[in-house]
């Protein structure tokens, strides 16, 4: 899994993700409600392992509810970037990484304990970053600088790739003197050298800040140079190299993509050299992590205070990991009380009769955690009405989030304003209003009404409120924009009742809600992956779409408040800024953040941030989550508590055992 810990130095950091651990719940309880409905489930408390784990040669069964898109690692980070993919993908490697279940940073391909400092080099700024010697790729070699240098030179060809790359691997560029009116210059890594085998350089035109180094290029992926090389020298285009088929690539991790089946399943193989096979973890509630390597040497990182919270012995136990795709949720469930699977991947929410159907099933244990993620509307601002401010806020105001939360979606949701949801506890801001917070139902609408007027909308007949009905007679019709242009049809893109009832149902709320003004919305259910097809176009085909409502699972730094609306992260040229958000007080924020030492000063510049897209509305944060998840009696986990879930973890295939 990861490993070992940033020395005492970095604790104050270490400590802010202990505390995120330490906000999810320890006992189930169905959402809504204040009393816990079933008895503490099976694996929360500690268990260990002390002999070095054996194959076991069974099969860990997980179920999925939406095809992953590729076997390609590189196009899983870029264009086809989505939950699903990265489930079941194996990933690569990285200098550092999060420690389960406390998301403490810790080294990984890395020997420094702690995160190097960045220090003055000439007229730029450098790190050099020893490598540890023990770290394999699944085909036996070892990792090397090389792979480094390589993995940062592929990106610089594709000039910088999209998805998460920008924000992972940020490049640094030079404003081109032929483009007058354009700055197309950004701060960046400028280069990346071996100075030997096992020592890599890298080197920034500024001086980076924490949400650069470590938590962007520090955790970004690395890709081993012998597999993909030929590959990257054969394709001139980052399209051409995606369409390579690569299932099998060699990773630093406990499994490799052995077969797939689009439209059935997924396999992944144990790796059997794994090098961390054998490797012993105990994990502290203060974030502390006592190690002791697969070749046996032991070390204390910290001082350990309060529970053990996690104790295990890496394995992988399981031979292979098999991922059985289902048609939608509720036979996903089904397969998971039919015994057909041991753990069912879901980052949607269970509704309240799934909730149920899995709370009463005596073979089944239920965990639930907080949730690092959030579902939203999303507006393209790249084209009319949706470009203007106060037809953004209309619509917010007409959305009713606790009320779709606690009656409508049954105590499924959970309101939420904030871009960082609650359970990351220190990066989260309470003060985040929705704009029309506490109003009523009359009030929302004639304060819509007025945000409409106030931008120069006029209608062939003006919606009212008619006090008799409580209800909105007549609805607006003839929609007009303040420089004459009728309001056309406008397509609400959310995914069907089969994938994700909330988010279908909210959707149909919204038409309602902007039917009521005038605003002549449909809700249309679409399939996730085309979803995110759509809204993730670049070009011209970027302006295909009106609005939309998908969801995010996040990482504990949260940098995405500035990643998903800076100005050059606009998705039209590859990045995560689906609206096509611009703001100038917004960007400089942004490169403000991307210095900030401390995480104090991080956490203030995001509240400004917050509030700035609070106010201007590319975004309207619906809400989040619970992550409820059932398991059978079959299997154990070394923990249960985590923010996320066992699924940030991907259900943590390397340290499951067969009970």
């Amino acid at each position: 899994m990861r490993h070992r810990l940033a020395r005492w130095r970095w604790l104050a950091i270490l400590a802010v993700f202990a505390m995120v651990a330490a906000a999810c719940q320890t006992e189930p309880t169905e959402p809504g409600d204040t009393t816990t409905t079933t008895e503490a489930p099976t694996g929360t408390e500690p268990t260990e392992t002390t002999a070095p784990p054996t194959a076991e040669g069974f099969t860990y069964r997980l179920a999925i509810f939406s095809d992953p898109t590729t076997t390609h690692p590189w196009a899983a980070l870029d264009t086809e970037n989505d939950v699903w993919t990265n489930y079941v993908n194996p990933g690569s490697g990285s200098l550092y990484g999060y420690q389960p279940p406390t998301y403490t940073l810790v080294p990984a391909m890395a020997a420094d304990d702690e995160p190097p400092e960045v220090v003055a080099d000439g007229d730029n700024w450098s790190v050099t970053v020893t490598l540890r010697d023990d770290v394999r790729w699944s085909d036996g070699t070892p990792v090397t600088a090389n792979d480094v240098v390589f993995t940062f030179e592929t990106i610089q060809k594709y000039d910088g790739l999209g998805g998460n790359f920008p924000s992972l691997w940020p490049l640094a560029r030079e404003d081109d003197p032929a483009t007058a009116d354009v700055d197309e210059s950004s701060d960046g890594v400028l280069s990346v050298e071996a100075v030997d085998d096992m020592t890599v350089k890298i080197t920034f035109n500024f001086e980076p800040g924490l949400a650069i180094w470590p938590f962007s290029v520090g955790v970004a992926p690395v890709f081993q140079e012998a597999y993909w090389r030929p590959l990257v020298d054969a394709s001139d285009s980052a399209e051409t190299f995606y369409g390579n088929e690569t299932l099998g690539y060699p990773n630093t991790g406990a499994f490799v993509t052995a077969e797939r089946e689009p439209g059935a399943f997924w396999r992944n193989e144990a790796v059997a050299d794994y090098w961390d096979r054998g490797a012993q973890y105990t994990v502290y509630e203060n974030g502390a992590v006592e190690y002791t390597s697969a070749s046996g040497t032991s070390e204390t990182y910290g001082e350990p205070s309060g529970e053990v919270i996690a104790q295990w012995t890496e394995g992988p136990y399981a031979s292979e990991a098999l991922y059985t795709l289902y048609t939608d949720q509720n036979s996903a469930v089904l397969a998971l009380t039919d015994g057909e699977v041991d753990f069912l991947l879901n980052p949607l929410g269970l509704q309240r009769g799934l909730q149920q159907l899995v709370l009463s099933d005596p073979d089944l244990n239920v965990i639930v955690n907080e949730q690092n993620g959030f579902r939203y509307l999303a507006f393209n601002m790249r084209k009319f009405p949706m470009n203007v401010k106060e037809f953004r806020q209309a619509i917010a105001c007409r959305i009713d989030k606790e009320f779709m939360a606690d009656t409508v979606l049954g105590g499924a949701a959970i309101a939420a304003n904030s871009l960082v949801p609650p359970g990351n506890s220190f990066w989260h801001n309470p003060d985040v209003e929705a704009i029309c917070s506490g109003l009523s139902e009359q009030e929302r609408f004639e304060r819509a009404v007025e945000l409409l007027k106030q931008a120069g909308f006029t209608w062939t007949t003006e919606p009212a409120w008619d006090p008799d009905n409580l209800d909105v007679l007549p609805q607006g019709e003839g929609l007009t924009g303040p420089d004459g242009e009728e309001v056309p049809e406008l397509t609400l893109l959310a995914p069907g009742p089969g994938y994700d009832p909330l988010r279908a149902t909210y959707s149909l709320f919204i038409e309602e809600w902007a039917n009521d003004l005038g605003i002549p919305v449909r809700a249309e259910p679409t399939g996730f992956s085309v979803i995110v097809d759509e809204v993730f176009a670049t070009g011209d085909a970027a302006l295909e779409w009106d609005m939309y409502i998908l969801g995010w699972g996040l990482t504990p730094f949260p940098d995405h408040v500035f990643d998903f609306f800076t100005t050059d992260a606009d998705s039209a040229e590859g990045g995560f800024n689906t609206p096509g958000y611009s703001n100038p007080e917004f960007d400089a924020l942004a490169a403000q953040f991307k210095q900030a030492k401390t995480l104090e000063e991080a956490r203030d510049l995001i509240f400004q941030g917050e509030a700035i897209i609070a106010e201007d509305l590319p975004y309207v944060v619906l809400f989040t989550t619970p992550i409820i998840e059932a398991y059978r009696n079959t299997v154990s986990y070394p923990f249960t508590t985590t923010l996320d879930g066992l699924q940030a973890w991907s259900g943590v295939p390397s340290a499951v055992t067969s009970s």
